[in-house]
């Protein structure tokens, strides 16, 4: 069974991968790093914040070796990273920091936790239209793909990556009330127009997990580690059937 760690658990993506996490039998624990704990309890969930009284000097841009060692002895043997912050609402500087700074500050905080036995699985949640060669003009594809390209580049038989590329992800009923109503209305209608761009947020929860779970890492791109969103719908079914019998 794995036992995850989840970043931006109370976003789009993330509170979705919470709560399949919670619910799915191949997860043991999961422990959530954040600035602000998730509003839900269960007796599988343990919560890290960022800082905090316990370890005051942590952030996601310097992740210290005690946060390390407790996951550790929780026994977390992979991450989905699904913290992010859209283009539109901070400065290039900062979505920098967060998209790229932050995750590959975790990946080498992390890297310690595998063996080559049982590797350290790190699930990176970009989007569609990342490129890895940083060539393509909105900040998102570039950026995405700087991190995506890192990860790539530093896998080894300890610490396995793959970049997962969701395309338009829609907001589970309990957490659409969070999306601005512009935002709304472009998902409604990018779902009739180009539904095979879409994944409902609860199945790129469950591609996730399978992941996690090392499952499905076949149909990743053997060089740059993505999967795209169709394969990812097709793992979302994957584990339903699995989880049926």
């Amino acid at each position: 069974m794995a036992s995850i760690i989840l970043t931006g658990a109370t976003g789009t993506a993330g509170s979705a991968v919470l709560n399949t996490a919670l619910a799915s039998p191949l997860v043991a624990h999961v422990t959530v790093l954040a600035r602000r704990a998730p509003a839900v309890s269960h007796a599988k969930l343990e919560t890290i914040l960022l800082p905090s009284d316990e370890y005051p000097g942590a952030s996601f841009e310097s992740i210290p070796p005690a946060v390390v060692d407790k996951l550790r002895a929780r026994g977390s043997n992979a991450v989905v990273w699904a913290l992010g912050v859209s283009q539109r609402d901070v400065d290039k500087d900062t979505y920098v920091k967060i998209t790229y700074d932050y995750t590959v500050e975790a990946a080498k905080a992390f890297e310690s936790l595998g063996t080559p036995d049982k590797p350290f699985r790190f699930v990176f949640v970009s989007g569609m239209g990342a490129d890895q060669t940083e060539k393509s003009y909105p900040i998102f594809a570039k950026i995405k793909g700087r991190a995506e390209k890192w990860l790539a580049e530093h896998e080894t038989d300890a610490f396995k990556t793959v970049n997962i590329r969701p395309g338009g992800i829609v907001p589970t009923p309990e957490h659409i009330k969070n999306v601005p109503f512009i935002q709304r209305a472009m998902i409604s209608a990018a779902g009739w127009v180009v539904p095979g761009r879409m994944i409902q947020s609860t199945d790129l929860a469950k591609a996730a997990i399978e992941l996690a779970a090392g499952k499905g890492w076949d149909v990743r791109d053997k060089k740059e580690h993505w999967i795209d969103n169709t394969a990812l719908n097709r793992l979302a079914k994957a584990y339903d059937e699995q989880i049926a019998h």
